[in-house]
């Protein structure tokens, strides 16, 4: 009995060590979202409001479909929602936490930024090329960690003018 709180615990602190290094790393995502029922990860990107998202999903879908042919990945959670609120267009990309990987994130980003720029909404903290490839490093030990253990909970990261917030329900 007294082994299962420490492991619980560690599994958890994986989960939101995790989620903050992917936002670190990451200014153009909004949140990161785990979902313990799923087993799965939901990224979410805001655009500027007026943005069409189908134009978004043409230019992100194929990109990550030929990721995961090259990588031979039979992907279990693999969608791309869309939706618009009155400030933000929001592209949601969920997947599952077994095959994902720090490059397919690293993809989904850099194919948003290279079409969109202008219209993402992010964070204007950037990493220095150091931070970064330490943060990548990170991502990369951490989703391996994870991926080995159940974290026992939904664990939501938000961007909030430069901080990271963590919350568990």
């Amino acid at each position: 009995m007294l082994n299962s709180t420490p492991n619980h615990a560690l599994r958890a602190e994986a989960g939101i060590d995790l989620l903050a290094s992917v936002l670190t790393c990451y200014p153009e995502l909004g949140t990161v979202h785990y979902w313990c029922e799923k087993q799965a990860l939901e990224f979410t990107f805001m655009l500027n409001p007026g943005m069409n998202l189908n134009l978004v999903q043409e230019a992100l879908r194929p990109g990550l479909e030929f990721f995961h042919r090259l990588r031979k990945l039979d992907t279990r959670v693999w969608e791309i929602r869309c939706r618009y609120e009155e400030a933000a267009a929001i592209l949601t990309v969920v997947r599952d936490l077994e095959t994902i990987s720090q490059r397919e994130i690293g993809l989904m980003v850099e194919l948003l930024k290279l079409n969109f720029t202008d219209e993402l909404i992010m964070d204007d903290f950037p990493l220095s090329g150091d931070e970064l490839e330490f943060q990548e490093d990170l991502i990369h030990q951490l989703l391996t960690a994870v991926k080995l253990t159940e974290i026992p909970k939904n664990v939501i990261a938000l961007r909030d003018e430069g901080r990271v917030l963590i919350f568990n329900n």
